[in-house]
Protein backbone atom coordinates (compact mmCIF):
# COMPACT_ATOMS: atom_id res chain seq x y z
CA UNK A 1 0.00 0.00 0.00
CA UNK A 2 1.19 3.41 -1.22
CA UNK A 3 -0.56 6.83 -0.41
CA UNK A 4 0.69 10.10 -2.22
CA UNK A 5 -0.71 13.50 -1.82
CA UNK A 6 -4.67 11.72 -1.26
CA UNK A 7 -4.07 8.74 -3.25
CA UNK A 8 -4.30 5.16 -1.72
CA UNK A 9 -2.79 2.21 -3.74
CA UNK A 10 -3.24 -0.86 -3.07
CA UNK A 11 -2.93 -4.35 -4.32
CA UNK A 12 -4.81 -7.21 -3.14
CA UNK A 13 -6.10 -10.93 -4.19
CA UNK A 14 -9.46 -11.60 -5.12
CA UNK A 15 -11.19 -12.14 -2.28
CA UNK A 16 -10.18 -8.99 -0.53
CA UNK A 17 -10.39 -7.25 -3.21
CA UNK A 18 -13.98 -7.79 -3.83
CA UNK A 19 -14.40 -6.96 0.02
CA UNK A 20 -12.77 -4.04 -0.34
CA UNK A 21 -14.64 -2.92 -3.86
CA UNK A 22 -18.42 -3.72 -1.75
CA UNK A 23 -17.34 -1.48 1.57
CA UNK A 24 -15.64 1.36 -0.48
CA UNK A 25 -17.86 4.56 0.22
CA UNK A 26 -17.03 5.48 -2.98
CA UNK A 27 -19.53 5.48 -5.73
CA UNK A 28 -17.33 6.40 -8.56
CA UNK A 29 -15.73 3.43 -10.13
CA UNK A 30 -13.63 3.18 -13.03
CA UNK A 31 -12.52 0.18 -14.91
CA UNK A 32 -10.27 0.70 -18.32
CA UNK A 33 -11.72 4.52 -17.89
CA UNK A 34 -15.46 3.62 -17.75
CA UNK A 35 -17.79 4.22 -14.90
CA UNK A 36 -19.27 1.04 -13.67
CA UNK A 37 -21.01 0.28 -10.79
CA UNK A 38 -20.21 -1.88 -8.04
CA UNK A 39 -21.70 -5.29 -9.11
CA UNK A 40 -19.59 -4.96 -12.29
CA UNK A 41 -16.57 -4.15 -10.29
CA UNK A 42 -16.39 -7.34 -8.22
CA UNK A 43 -17.55 -9.22 -11.41
CA UNK A 44 -14.58 -8.02 -12.96
CA UNK A 45 -12.01 -8.78 -10.14
CA UNK A 46 -13.21 -12.02 -10.47
CA UNK A 47 -11.01 -12.32 -13.57
CA UNK A 48 -7.47 -11.67 -12.34
CA UNK A 49 -5.92 -13.35 -8.93
CA UNK A 50 -4.30 -10.03 -8.11
CA UNK A 51 -6.05 -6.50 -8.66
CA UNK A 52 -4.83 -3.34 -8.27
CA UNK A 53 -6.99 -0.87 -6.82
CA UNK A 54 -6.22 3.10 -6.28
CA UNK A 55 -8.48 5.67 -4.08
CA UNK A 56 -8.73 9.16 -4.84
CA UNK A 57 -10.67 11.49 -3.63
CA UNK A 58 -13.42 11.20 -5.80
CA UNK A 59 -13.27 7.76 -7.41
CA UNK A 60 -12.26 4.28 -7.34
CA UNK A 61 -10.03 2.46 -9.90
CA UNK A 62 -9.94 -0.95 -10.55
CA UNK A 63 -7.53 -2.84 -12.31
CA UNK A 64 -6.39 -6.31 -13.26
CA UNK A 65 -2.63 -6.92 -12.28
CA UNK A 66 -2.08 -11.50 -12.87
CA UNK A 67 -5.44 -12.54 -14.87
CA UNK A 68 -7.07 -15.98 -14.25
CA UNK A 69 -5.66 -17.87 -17.25
CA UNK A 70 -1.79 -17.56 -16.08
Amino acid sequence: MSTFKGIMKMEFNTPQAIRQIKLSPKRKILIDGKNQCKLQAMSFALKYHKIDITETFGELMVKGIVPVGN
